[in-house]
């Protein structure tokens, strides 16, 4: 897990990448450029949260953080940053989420909200619902605190965007692995690697994908060794 220098170092880099991004050289090939810009924006999103899941271990310093993220995203949004803030949202809602992990640190949640929240987000998605993951969003509102912008490389507009509930949720599944002896840096990997998953059906289908069930997914798959100690310790509570 990442800490330390080594995350501040990170969480630095992501703020550059999301910057920069605008001046990148364009890709010519619209599908490759919407894929290769959303999997590096994605990463350094993932990263971000890996970075808070540590503080989850001190509540009350996680709590200042989320606070603290928040009044930042919201000065940030008002100054119609873009794809500036994705990297502060990223901190906010997965601090968000850890707080409501580290409030209901039991076993059988552990195991079921990753299937519930999965099994809304199809709902959501197929009855009608937005979309959680837009890759080939086009011209996107500047500032909008209701998703995390993916920027696209050399022309300032999005690649992609991810919903705040997938970034909420990876920091409930990634306290969950932290606090129950799960994989914590190979849930985040998963769960990158799912979210990319996703972009390219999303890209390849041109239809929405809901990100969630494929979330879910990795936490389970990353952790497949680990599910039966977790069971037990559910059936004993």
């Amino acid at each position: 897990m990442v800490r330390g220098p080594a995350a501040l170092l990170g969480l630095l880099a992501a703020q550059v990448y999301v910057l920069i991004a605008p001046d990148l050289p364009v890709i010519g090939d619209v599908d490759a450029s919407i894929l290769i810009a959303s999997s590096v924006g994605s990463a350094f999103v993932f990263f971000c949260i890996a970075c808070v899941t540590p503080i989850s271990d001190v509540p009350p310093l996680l709590t200042i953080l989320a606070i603290g993220a928040f009044g930042l995203v919201a000065g940030l949004n008002v100054a119609n940053v873009g794809a500036g803030a994705t990297p502060i949202e990223a901190v906010a809602y997965s601090a968000f989420g850890g707080i409501f992990a580290v409030g209901l640190l039991a076993p059988s949640l552990a195991l079921a909200l990753p299937v519930f929240v999965a099994a809304i987000d199809v709902i959501s998605t197929y009855a009608g619902g937005p979309s959680e993951v837009l890759a080939n969003a086009g011209q996107t509102k500047p500032g909008d605190p209701l998703s995390l912008e993916l920027p696209d490389w050399g022309n300032g507009l999005p690649a992609g965007r991810l919903g705040i509930s997938d970034a909420v949720f990876a920091g409930v599944f990634l306290v969950f692995a932290r606090r129950f002896g799960l994989r914590v840096g190979a849930t985040a990997v998963g769960m990158w690697i799912a979210t990319v998953a996703a972009i390219v059906l999303k890209v390849e289908l041109d239809r929405a994908v809901p990100v969630l069930p494929l979330l879910a997914a990795a936490y389970f798959l990353a952790n497949l060794d680990r599910l039966p100690a977790l069971l037990r310790a559910a059936n004993a509570g």
